[in-house]
């Protein structure tokens, strides 16, 4: 590998880690802004913690009335067409759970900009189920970006469907 090469690959790094900390960023936002905002539970929430089926974590807040997910997070490593290997958290809010327990959302990340040039997209979606008593949550969680860099280079990052069951 040449001086250049070097170069230039260190570069190509350092703006997928820009673009990354970027998506969290306007990830987080998203998911805020587009669940309905709600009043604060009085009572006493369900916590439920586990690992995915890549081995890290993820944690999920039920309301006192168990109707709705108050807060769901999660990290997800994804594999990148470049070769990179990112870690990102991702996360939902006021998600309402059906009567048979279960809970869906799917999102589209539009075209984003990023501060180095360039820009972002993707989809983000996330199906589970709720047991009855409220004690358990099981499911799916998928994140899927495209990077666009100011220098006209592109990159395709994926969790792939993560598996995730937390329990109280």
């Amino acid at each position: 590998m040449n001086a250049r090469s070097r170069t230039s690959h260190a570069g190509w790094w350092r703006r997928l880690a820009l673009a990354t900390a970027l998506t969290v960023g306007v990830l987080g936002t998203l998911a805020l802004q587009s669940m309905p905002a709600e009043a604060a539970p009085v009572g006493p929430e369900t916590a439920l913690t586990g690992l995915t089926s890549q081995g890290f974590p993820s944690y999920f807040r039920i309301s006192p009335n168990g109707m709705r997910i108050d807060n769901g997070e999660i990290a997800l490593g994804m594999t990148c067409i470049s070769g990179a290997l990112v870690t990102l958290p991702d996360f939902v809010s006021h998600l309402r759970i059906s009567p048979s327990g279960r809970v869906h959302i799917a999102a589209n990340i539009p075209p984003t900009s990023l501060s180095g040039g360039g820009t972002y997209s993707g989809t983000d979606s996330m199906s589970a189920t709720v047991n009855r008593k409220r004690t358990q949550v099981t499911g799916v969680w998928r994140l899927q970006l495209s990077y666009t860099f100011a220098d006209g280079t592109t990159d395709q990052c994926d969790s792939g469907p993560v598996r995730f069951s937390d329990v109280r």
